[in-house]
This record gives structure tokens, sequence and C-alpha cells, in this order.
């Protein structure tokens, strides 16, 4: 039994073994790292997450923002900071929150981000701690990988971005692979991934309330394994939710080896493992379109507010410029009500991806070169914990919208799936007739090429017979001439032998 094991399965009083066992293996020079896949770090380690992967064009780099004056507060949860290369934390995690004592167990979801090259800074750390509050909460796993984990054979950005995109696709793959390969009844059910640019603004929110239900009566999404929402620019892979299936495997495969098969394509994309989410998912020349329901079965397209709002109401003012070229102005900083910055466009309407008070997440796409004047003082609102924006009451608005969604969407589901059904019966039919057709053209086929030998044949046979017949007359004929010429021959004789007596 691994550490890990024990981690998810023991009760306190093995911690004692789990001290001593970890001794004897440093003893015998092969340490076991902690706590999940290859770079799991806990919840409260805060490394900067990658966010090369923009959601939107950056038409030019505009001024640098201000540096980030704030420091990483210190929390009671940094007072329980696990190294990764010691014994892991306890399977539940204690917390305390206004005064009172709380304790979560570890949840079947996990999270996933990526810490790799340019965003090591303290509003990115700082953003991380409003997902450990979140985590600690409900008790999530936050993996995080350090490390770019692809080669240039992905690798590979036309626009010279930063790298490190292509690991996200990796780095979720080997989790995935990881925990189909436990029992079933250890693994995780969800994971959610969330781009480097997010915080948590409800912590209260729990992320289980997202996910499809699992029983009989919504028999038709048994199937859907990736929750994910659009915004301006089609499907956006900021935050998203993947079950722990075999299909996620298949698809994050395929999303991760995008760049190889289709090299022409992604010099024109914008984006990069966005561009790839897109193709698969909306492209009819997708390897999915040619499935069943063209992949629906497997994805669907949940509304952006649940785990994805945007701190802007547009991305461009009225004039065309990019909001996020320049930094955010006292207008821009939405109040999360109906109330809207007055940017130009006419009529002035609230747009289905703004965030809104009580949104579990804000996400900052495409706000690289400005991200500390967008993100501070968003993640001063989340800290502050306002009973407008973190509050427990807003889950139970959300327990209702989400059951009204995967009622409706269930029932879509059965339509569309009784609709497959019997179009790939319509097909099924259509390829047996086509093939019947084909065996019946074939077989006619070879009775007309084996009457055409025959009658060729028997040509052949009568024209050899003919020829034989006209080579045995001519013989005889040639045979006659030849008695008649000798008998010809005998009668002059006898008339010479006749006159000379």
């Amino acid at each position: 039994m691994t550490l890990h094991s024990l981690y998810l399965q023991r009760p306190a009083k093995v911690v004692t073994f789990l001290a001593i066992l970890a001794f004897v293996w440093l003893w015998l020079g092969t340490v076991h790292s902690s706590g999940g896949s290859g770079g799991f770090l806990p919840t409260n380690s805060h490394h900067p997450v990658d966010d090369t992967e923009t959601t939107v064009d950056v038409p030019s780099k505009p001024q640098d923002s201000p540096k980030s004056e704030y420091s990483i507060p210190s929390t009671d949860s940094e007072k329980t900071n696990i190294d990764p290369e010691t014994v892991p934390a306890p399977p539940s995690i204690d917390f305390t929150t206004d005064g009172t004592k709380h304790k979560a167990p570890l949840s079947k979801i996990a999270k996933i981000s990526v810490t790799t090259n340019k965003l090591n800074a303290p509003v990115i750390d700082r953003a991380f701690l409003t997902h450990t509050r979140h985590n600690e909460r409900h008790g999530y796993m936050h993996y995080i990988a350090k490390y770019q984990a692809v080669s240039e054979l992905i690798e590979h950005d036309r626009q010279h971005r930063a790298a490190g995109a292509w690991t996200k696709p990796a780095y979720i793959l080997s989790i995935l692979v990881a925990e189909l390969e436990k029992p079933p009844e250890e693994r995780l059910k969800w994971v959610f991934w969330f781009d480097a640019d997010t915080a948590i603004m409800n912590p209260y929110t729990p992320l289980e309330i997202f996910t499809p239900p699992d029983d009989a009566e919504h028999e038709a999404l048994k199937n859907v394994d990736l929750l994910i929402a659009s915004n301006w620019d089609g499907l956006n892979s900021g935050v998203f939710a993947l079950r722990v299936a075999p299909w996620s495997v298949s698809f994050i495969s395929a999303v991760l080896a995008y760049p190889i098969y289709e090299t022409e394509r992604q010099k024109t994309d914008r984006f990069r493992d966005q561009s790839a989410f897109q193709f698969l998912l909306a492209n009819k020349e997708s390897p999915l379109a040619d499935t069943p329901m063209k992949g629906h079965d497997h994805w669907v397209e949940v509304p952006i507010r649940w785990f994805n709002s945007l701190p802007v109401n547009n991305a461009f003012y009225g004039n065309g410029t990019w909001v996020f070229g320049k930094n955010m102005t006292e207008c821009l900083f939405d109040k999360g009500t109906e109330e809207v910055c007055d940017d130009g466009h006419e009529p002035l309407k609230v747009n289905a991806w703004k965030i809104m008070q009580g949104d579990l997440c804000v996400h900052f796409a495409g706000s690289s070169w400005v991200r500390d004047s967008w993100m501070e003082p968003w993640i001063d609102r989340a800290e502050a914990e306002l009973p407008e924006w973190a509050n427990a009451t807003t889950k139970d608005r959300l327990a209702e919208e989400t059951k009204k969604f995967w009622a409706e969407t269930n029932d879509k589901m059965k339509v569309e799936i009784a609709k497959s059904k019997i179009e790939e019966e319509e097909k099924k039919k259509a390829r047996e007739k086509a093939e019947k057709e084909k065996k019946e053209k074939e077989e006619q086929g070879k009775k007309d090429k084996a009457e055409k030998e025959r009658k060729a044949k028997e040509e052949k046979d009568m024209a050899a017979r003919q020829k034989k017949l006209d080579k045995e007359k001519a013989r005889e004929e040639k045979e006659k001439a030849k008695l008649d010429k000798q008998a010809g021959l005998s009668g002059v004789s006898g008339c010479l032998f006749m006159q000379n007596r």
C-alpha cells in the first residue's frame, strides 16, 4: 500500500505509522512524493499558474500596469503548509472561520491548475488564497503543476507567447489517467480546471452543485463528461469540469495532440488549447463530427456564470477599443448588479457573462498586460467576504437553478438520443442496403464475368475447332489434288505407251 493510499484511507491513529514508514523509505533512498499525481501541491501552497492561454485577442501591448502593492496576507491555513516531500496531511481539513470550528472531508471533486513561467506575481498568489479558502471549506484537493511538461513538438507558438499553455492538457491528462488506474471506489468523480487569473468570490458555493445528477431519473446524462461555457469568443477553456472517465482521457489527448495533427490550422488560430477545444467540439471537420450525436452526448454548454463569470459587461468599448487594453477604472469596477458601466454601447444591456453578486468565481481572461489593476480590487472584495458577495444563500438559488437546468437538459438529451438512434438506425439500414447492393453488384459482376469468359472460351474453342476442320479440309484437298495429279500423269503415260506400240 502506498503512502497516498494510506493518506486517503487511514484513521488518525496511524499517523505515527506513516511517519515511521516515511523514515524507512528515506533510509532506503526511495522517498515517495505526497498527495495524488506527480505534481500535487496542498491547497495552501501558492504558486503562480500559467495564464499564457488567453481567451481574447490583445491588439497590442498597452502601458504596463503598476506593480501590486499587496503582500500575501497571513492566514491560519498557511500555518499548516505541508512540504510535498514529507508525509501528507490528514484526509480531512480543519479550519476556523468566524470563531467556529469546521471540518470538511475530502471531496470526490478536485481542482487542477498549472504554474509555469511568467505568472510569478503577488496578485496571483493572492488569487490562489481565495481558492484555498474555498478548498478548505469543501475539502477540495488542488493539483498544481509547477514545471513545463511538453516539448517544442507541441509547444510552438507563432505569436511567440510564453511557453506553458500546453502543459495544461498534459497535466490534466496525467491526473485523469492516474485516477482511472485506481479502484472505482477510490477515484475522484470530477476535476475542475481553473486558470491562474481566477478568484473565488463566493467560497460558500460547492462545486458539486454544478455537476449533473447521477441517478436513474437522469439516465440521459450518464455520458455527460464535460461542462464548459462560452462568451463572445465562443467556448472558453479558462474554467471547465471533466468527469473522471475514459472519454475525458480521449478528449484531452486530442486537445494535447492538436498542434501535431492540425499544424496548418494552428497557424491561423487566435488561441492555443482553447482553439483545440473549439475545433474538437464545434467544427464539422472534427473527429467528433463522425460520432453519434456528433459528441454532444458527452459535453454540455452550461451557463457561464455558474463558475466562469467575467468582470466586464463588454470586452470592447462602443468605439471598438479593447477594454483590457488599459487599467481598470472605477466605472469598470462592476458592482455585480443590473447597473453597468456606460461603455458606449447602445442600448446598454446586461450580458450573460457579466459577474453578479453571489457568483462563485471571476475570471480575468485577457487582462495579462494590466492584470494587477484589474485583479487587486476584486481580490480585496473577495478577501472581505462581504455578505452580498460571499454567502451561503446563493447555493440555495443555484440548487434550484441547476436542478431545473439538468432536468431540462435531460429531457433534451432524451429527445436527441432517440433522434440519434433513429438516425443511426437509418444510417445502418442505408449502409446495409448499400453493402447489399454492392454485394449483389459484385456477384452480378462475377456472373457477368464468368458468362463472358464462358462465351469467350466457347468462341475460342469453336474457332479452334473450325481452324482444325479448315486445316483438315485443306490437307484433304491437297491430298486429293496430289492423287488427282498422280492419276492424270498415269493416264498420259498409258496413252503414250499404246501409241508407241
